[in-house]
Parts: structure tokens; sequence; C-alpha cells
């Protein structure tokens, strides 16, 4: 029950999503997990680093279990610092410790599946090497033409997409692209779209209606593909 959440661009909101799909597993009584294999933009408390994107899950649920292999505190890929350079072995290392204490995680790719950590090292590497599906989550300001040429190199690299969530949607713009970006994706890709989350209002998400959210607007059991006995409990 692991998936590998991507995106196009840092801005599609894919760790709301993903933070989201893990509040609502720990609330069906799995023990959840979400790990960021490298944070961009840590915030530097002098001697130590923190995650803001794994504060968020905490603050939705303490109970889900987080981590992240490496944390940068520029908001830029590639990255060395200090001599300071990723490993794809250890963040599998990292992954399997992780499997150990959660029946569900969620990994989080840093930025689209093309872009490179180091010299030997990109993005697409994390999933091929973790062997898990892989979701994208998009935008109705993302292209349809970056998304499909994403999804063509994400095939080509044998990786397999199980599906495609439509984050901050609203049928009320005022272009007809974006209100019929759900049909256009369905259109011109093979790709299932299954979930749309809603744009959400103001800086701050409440855990209670992220959830709701999700349970409503995404398909949890497509997500995971496999059947969850405990979501007919809602």
């Amino acid at each position: 029950m692991n998936v590998y959440i991507t995106s196009l661009n840092t801005k599609s909101g894919k760790t709301v999503i993903s933070a989201g799909i893990a509040a609502v597993m720990q609330s069906l009584g799995y023990n959840a997990g979400l790990y960021k294999p490298i944070q961009q933009g840590a915030i530097d408390k002098g001697n130590y680093l923190i995650s803001p994107d794994l504060t968020f899950v905490k603050l939705l649920d303490p109970y889900i279990t987080t981590h992240s292999s490496y944390m940068f505190t520029k908001n830029s890929l590639p990255v060395s610092i200090d001599d300071i350079n990723p490993d794809i072995q250890i963040i599998e290392r990292d992954y399997q410790l992780l499997c150990k204490k959660a029946e569900t995680i969620l990994v989080e790719a840093p930025c689209s599946l093309m872009t490179p950590i180091n010299e030997t090292f990109f993005t697409y590497h994390i999933p091929q090497m973790l062997k898990l599906p892989v979701i994208f989550v998009i935008t109705p300001n993302d292209t349809i033409g970056h998304y499909l040429a994403e999804i063509n190199n994400a095939k080509a690299l044998g990786l397999n997409v199980i599906g495609v969530i439509i984050n901050k949607f609203t049928n009320s713009e005022e272009s007809e692209n974006i209100k019929n970006f759900p049909y256009l994706i369905a259109s011109y890709s093979d790709v299932k779209v299954i979930g749309i989350i809603k744009k959400f209002k103001g800086k701050t998400i409440k855990a209670n209606i992220l959830i709701n959210e999700i349970l409503n607007g995404i398909e949890l059991e497509q997500v995971f593909n496999m059947r969850i006995p405990k979501l007919s409990m809602y």
C-alpha cells in the first residue's frame, strides 16, 4: 500500500494531497507514513533543520510516521552543499526502515521526474529503485503538453503510472480550458483521473476539512490499487 507522489512543479500542492491521504489512512486505522527523501526549503534553526512539509503533516495528525533523509535550505535542484550529495542507497535504506513502522507509505517527490539531484542521480531513480507506482498531482495552471510529456517520460522509464489527481480546481474560473481541464486530461491521456480537489481558501487548512475533501474527492482504492474495507465506515 505504498505509492510515489510526484508533480510537474513545486507549486502543485502535492504535500497537501500526500498529507491528506496519509491522515485519512491513519483515521481509518492504518499506520500511515509520509517519507520525503529530499526536503528543499528547510528552516534553519541554527543547530538543526526543520522540514516545513513534515511539520504540516504532524499538525494534521501527530501519529503519522514521518521522515526525511536529506534537508536543504535552498529551494532548487540539483543540490550539493558542503559536499553533501544525496545518495540513492541511503534513501532506499531509510525507506525500508520506514516500511517496518508503517502499513502504508506515501513517498513525496522533491520535484518533477526528470529533475537532476546531482550528476548521476535524477528524481525518477527514486520510484525506480523503490519499485513504487506513481501518481501525478497537477493543477489547472499546468499545461497539458507538459503533463503529457511527463507521462510519456514516466512510461519510457518503465514506471507504473496509476493515476492523476487534479488539485486546486475550481469551476468558477473564467477560462474554458480551466473549467474543462479534467475532461481534457482524460481525453488526451490514457491515465485515469482518480481525484479532483478544490482550491482551498485561506492560508490554514484544518485537518477535518482536508480529510473530508480527500474522502470525497479522491478514489483511494485506486490510489492504492486495492480494496480498502475500512472505507465503508465513512
